[in-house]
């Protein structure tokens, strides 16, 4: 490789500037999918799933396969009953919105009755519909022109030809987004384009033809069902109505008799293979009316018909309750206000004044409905009355009927009163309610109880093929039941000794970071969005081949979103932690006893306001960073365009660099020479000079930008301008030797722009050893300079191919792709290299929380 002195010769470099090997590696990454080295392999490690889920199929024939697709975009497939999990994305594909690397979150699945390992899925995207031969262990999109740009809800296959598969359209899915006020009763969360949408193919999905002869145009599709005695005949449970073809979808009929409204929620269907009797539920959604002072019932409920969907049976027996036995629970009664205001369309202090009279009946709006594959009689209905859902209220998470309808009860209980000496323990008596909570928690044990009834709702409920397992999920946990909803379990970790996990690689956490001190070997200090603190121990190997363990540290009792976490240089115990979401944000903790007791130690950005129902609303707040002779003098930045840096939302305020003079009590913005709302990216003091310190600034008007003065003042590095372009420079990282290296590029760059640059004479000239159009982080190793590990993310000039981390282990002349095993590869917001075990490297991505790698020979 030779230097290249900027701007001078910035118009000679290309892809010349590499050797023969160099340049044709950089060339494949911007022209095709290249394959990881399979020496390396990634592993998740941190808490299992610790983010919210609303998506969970399981295998139609293989009680122990199931599929879910957590909020934060990494799809899982489980084969032992929901113990461990891998991702079924494609490490080396191209990025997620591309649409090739897989399905980003599940909205149904379903496989041939003959074939197991033939399936389809659909997709919260609205990226067509995919299909898998193994399993459900990898998938290949199918875009049909018929699918282009609309959201294909559901997916079924006919029991006895699997050529015939059956898709649906619409936004019915969206368990918590499909919201549906008084005003807009077919549902607010619609899709126009994907209203009137059914499609049927008869050779393996080869080719769709849309059949809706008979459907109301503006229909979106909740389910798909195969009547298993006769193929010709379908069923449709939609927003405008029950659909019934007997004549394999040519024309349809709405079957109405004896439901309310025509909006379904949910369909399922009980089908005994001895008598060959299939009976088919559907929650009718229900609706409310105003009774003067207060509320109540209007139409919809739990129905169920046994004549092939021809007439419907009301099955909602007792399951309404009194709401006035929890007037003084405050939180119910902010649940159920702010759920009547949405329905009515006011606010919440108006639905209070206009109705002050709790109703002494009344039936909250249940979003899935399951029966027992082996009880006709044993039927679940669950109520989603948090994560986005404004539709529902509390308390009762799942309830259950054994007699088919009669009499219901909540058979998932988690609260103070539900204890036997609660103040409402006589009224759950009374009901014939089981009382006693009947959950266990792991890494979360602390939720258990928390609350009079607890704050989260539960988001379905599933059985698997047999009927041995039934599956929930409360908000970031799953939980399972092998006694029919008698108790449940969380299996998402396995805990070793005290507060030590090791996850089941089902995590939908937001990673946010990594930090190691050099006089704390062989732990590295997580930093996650609403789970706290991690920090890696050497436990895991006792678990299972590849295992990180890892142990949680609590600031608070609160959910904390840390930003940024930092140990004092000269002082171990003495610790720092910003928050950019949730329970203290924008606040410096401090620790001086090494994280046994912690107190807000100051303000690092003043609280900003937070609007519901309007995301996450965060403020990035990262990398605190310390000068070198004076470590009371400390520094952050805040990115404006975080969520481009895969971090959760863009931030609100705050851009720019900060510093405390004062160990952290107090902090003041030092953005003079920078540009207006600087969107900085990361931050970096020079080895060797104390006030002098470097910022680049991603995007438009970014650029390196050098402080001799310890942050007073910025210029510009003149030497980098060319190198920035229109797009700025991404991260700056000072080897063990003093060289500098930066990174540039973005989403929408040049096919040529970005990549990684080196400077080993102070700045003055760079040469460019990596080339990708969006190079973002950059660690070399503390052990060996020559060891450089980077991070890439999507770019669209390239259709987004080749996103991941990269190893060097020669100073930058040859390189190699380690993306095997991280389902988001594409999604990665920083990277550490182990300073103390050679060959050990750490990614922290958007949504799935941190992963390890070794070489597959060391483990």
């Amino acid at each position: 490789m030779r230097k290249i002195l900027y701007p001078i010769l910035w118009m000679m470099c290309s892809l010349s500037c590499f050797g023969q090997d160099g340049e044709h590696f950089f060339h494949s990454l911007k022209e095709k999918d290249v394959a990881s080295d399979p020496s390396y392999q990634w592993y998740q490690f941190g808490p299992g799933m610790s983010g919210n889920n609303k998506s969970a199929f399981w295998h139609p024939t293989d009680p122990k396969v199931l599929f879910i697709g957590p909020n934060m975009g990494n799809s899982y497939r489980s084969t032992d009953g929901g113990f461990t999990y891998e991702s079924v994305l494609d490490p080396d594909g191209p990025g997620l919105n591309e649409g090739l690397r897989g399905p980003r979150e599940f909205r149904s699945v379903d496989f041939s009755r003959q074939n197991p390992d033939f399936g389809f899925c659909t997709d919260r995207n609205n990226n067509g519909i995919y299909v898998t031969h193994n399993k459900g262990a990898t998938w290949q999109n199918i875009l049909e022109p018929q699918f282009d740009k609309k959201f294909m809800a559901c997916i079924t296959v006919d029991p006895k030809d699997d050529q015939v598969w059956y898709v649906g359209g619409g936004k019915m899915r969206e368990l918590g987004r499909a919201l549906f006020p008084q005003s807009k009763p077919h549902g607010a969360n619609i899709h126009p384009k994907s209203q009137g949408q059914i499609y049927k193919t008869t050779n393996g999905g080869k080719t769709w033809k849309l059949i809706v002869n008979g459907i109301h145009p503006k229909t979106e599709v909740e389910s798909i069902l195969v009547d298993p005695n006769a193929s010709k005949t379908i069923y449709a449970s939609t927003n405008r109505g029950f659909y019934k073809s007997t004549n394999g979808g040519k024309t349809w009929q709405q079957k109405s008799k004896g439901l309310e409204h025509e909006v379904m929620r949910s369909f399922t269907y009980h089908y005994d293979s001895k008598t060959k009797k299939l009976t088919l539920f559907v929650i009718n959604n229900v609706t409310w009316k105003k009774d003067e002072k207060t509320v109540k019932d209007d139409k919809g409920g739990i129905f169920r018909s046994d004549d092939e969907g021809e007439s419907w049976v009301n099955i909602s027996g007792d399951i309404a309750i009194d709401m006035r036995q929890f007037k003084p629970i405050s939180s119910i009664m902010k649940s159920y206000y702010h759920a009547i205001a949405y329905y009515f369309g006011m606010k919440d202090k108006e639905a209070k004044m206009a109705f002050p009279e709790l109703p002494s009946s009344i039936t909250q709006r249940f979003n899935t409905i399951e029966v027992d594959p082996n009880d006709i009689n044993n039927i679940y209905v669950n109520n989603e009355y948090s994560n986005a859902s404004r539709n529902n209220f509390m308390p009762g998470q799942l309830w259950r009927t054994k007699d088919g309808g009669k009499h219901w009860f909540v058979t998932f209980r988690n609260g103070q009163n539900w204890e036997a000496d609660s103040k409402d323990a006589d009224y759950w008596t009374k009901r014939n309610n089981p009382i006693g909570n009947n959950i266990d928690l792991k890494y979360l044990k602390r939720w258990m109880a928390r609350d009079p009834y607890d704050r989260k709702g539960c988001n379905f409920v599933r059985f698997n093929c047999d009927g041995s397992i039934l599956h929930t999920q409360m908000a970031k946990i799953s939980l399972f039941s092998y006694d029919k909803g008698d108790t449940w379990v969380d299996i998402d970790d396995i805990e070793i000794g005290n507060g030590n996990y090791v996850g089941g690689g089902n995590s939908n956490l937001p990673g946010h970071g990594f930090y190691q001190h050099p006089d704390l070997p062989h732990q590295v200090f997580c930093a996650a969005g609403e789970n706290s603190l991690w920090i890696t121990n050497d436990l895991g190997k006792e678990i299972r081949k590849g295992a990180q363990s890892a142990s949680v540290h609590k600031f608070t009792e609160h959910e904390q979103s840390l930003s940024t976490f930092a140990i004092h240089p000269n002082d171990t115990k003495i610790r720092y932690a910003l928050f950019f979401r949730q329970h203290n944000r924008g606040e410096l903790f401090r620790t001086t006893d090494a994280g046994k007791t912690w107190q807000s130690h100051g303000v690092a950005i003043l609280k900003w306001n937070v609007k519901a129902h309007s995301g996450d609303q965060s403020v990035h707040q990262l990398n605190i960073t310390f000068n070198i002779e004076n470590p009371d003098i400390m520094y952050f930045h805040v990115p404006k365009n975080a969520r481009g840096l895969e971090y959760v939302g863009d931030s609100q305020t705050g851009f720019g660099v900060h510093r405390s003079k004062d160990g952290g009590k107090t902090w003041e913005s030092i953005n003079n020479g920078l540009p207006i709302a600087p969107d900085v990216s990361a931050i970096a003091t020079h080895p060797k000079k104390a006030n002098v310190l470097f910022a680049t600034i991603q995007n438009k008007n970014g650029g390196l930008f050098k402080s001799k003065d310890g942050g007073d003042t910025w210029q510009k590095v003149g030497s980098t301008k060319e190198i920035s372009g229109a797009f700025g420079i991404n991260d700056i990282h000072f080897d063990k030797k003093g060289n500098a290296y930066i990174t540039a590029g973005c989403k929408k760059s040049g096919i040529n722009d970005g990549g990684l640059w080196r400077s080993s004479d102070g700045m003055k000239t760079w040469e460019k050893i990596f080339d990708y159009p969006w190079t973002v982080r950059v660690e070399t190793a503390l052990y060996d300079h020559n060891v450089i590990l980077i991070s890439t993310l999507p770019n669209v000039s390239n259709k987004r191919k080749n996103p991941g981390t990269y190893l060097s282990k020669d100073a930058g002349k040859t390189w190699v792709k380690i993306n095997k095993g991280n389902g988001q590869s594409d999604r990665i917001n920083d990277i550490a290299i182990d300073n103390y075990t050679p060959d050990k490297f750490y990614v922290s991505t958007y949504g799935s929380g941190w992963y390890v790698t070794f070489k597959e020979e060391e483990l």
